[in-house]
């Protein structure tokens, strides 16, 4: 089976977000992907199908537990992976369907592999936490009110819904305590929790058990900056820098450019750097 591993929003090899792409979509089940994911011990493998004319590509995500309808990491990585297979110097757009959604990302060439930026469209602001969730969530956490910031803890998505959790300090503190997270989030239409320095503009976040942190994590870059550009920043001509994976010796750098409209965000655009690794063949 064919293979190819890349790190996602990196600058050199073996730092950045590790990704194997996997192709044989067509002839694998869902079992098949989710241990193929296991084998990898990576936080999200993607599974590719792609047509001889490169018009239609589709693509399913899976973590270690679960398939995902939506990644960023993946994506950045995939569509790296397409503009190498195509053999095109010239920069390219590409349209990515997943499961509930599609992404169109756009590719360039760079002295080192490739550069990728994903349009994540408008954000969804779903949902406020009042003061008594707040305080659960944060003991869950092991953060205390003296570590967040003066703003509120708020759910978005832009494919994947985030409870964006802002804070001034402690993040180095920052883990997940309680054994029933993912229950916690779900009731407030969360998927995954993003704690995030909103002075330093560094995130992090992990599996629901708290057992693996995430290196860097393009789905939660996009309501994070949404949730940046609602609270605390002007639109701009220039990208957010977004921080992730310090914790694991892997530091990244996720960029975020939002685009508005009549004084509303029409469009989040998550861009970074890609680095192939190795071409793998699976026996």
């Amino acid at each position: 089976m064919k293979c190819k591993l890349v790190d996602v929003f990196a600058k050199e090899k073996l730092s950045g977000n590790g990704l194997t792409i996997f192709y044989d979509y067509d002839s694998l089940d869902d079992h098949r992907m989710l241990s193929l994911t296991q084998e990898m011990r990576q936080f999200e493998s993607i599974f590719v199908s792609v047509n001889d004319d490169e018009l239609s590509v589709r693509a399913r995500i899976f973590t270690v537990e679960e398939e995902l309808d939506f990644a960023g990491h993946p994506i950045i990585g995939l569509a790296a992976h397409l503009h190498e297979e195509s053999g095109d110097c010239n920069p390219r757009e590409w349209k990515i369907d997943l499961n509930k959604k599609s992404i169109n990302v756009k590719t360039k060439k760079t002295a080192k592999y490739f550069y990728a930026s994903m349009a994540q469209g408008k954000p969804e602001f779903i949902r406020t936490l009042n003061n008594d969730e707040k305080e659960k969530v944060l003991l869950a956490l092991n953060l205390t009110q003296k570590n967040v910031a003066n703003y509120p803890l708020e759910v978005i998505s832009t494919g994947l819904p985030y409870l964006i959790v802002p804070i001034s300090s402690g993040i180095d503190n920052a883990k997940i305590l309680v054994s029933d997270f993912e229950l916690l989030l779900e009731s407030f239409g969360a998927k995954f929790v993003y704690v995030f320095d909103i002075i330093n503009f560094e995130g992090r976040t992990w599996d629901n058990d708290g057992a693996v942190e995430d290196i860097a994590t393009g789905s939660a870059a996009g309501p994070a900056a949404a949730y940046l550009t609602k609270h605390l920043l002007s639109p701009s001509e220039q990208p957010v820098l977004i921080s992730q994976g310090r914790f694991l010796g892997r530091p990244s750098q996720i960029e975020a450019f939002v685009e508005t409209k009549e004084n509303s965000i029409s469009n989040i655009w998550i861009s970074g750097e890609v680095i192939k690794v190795a071409n793998i063949s699976f026996v």
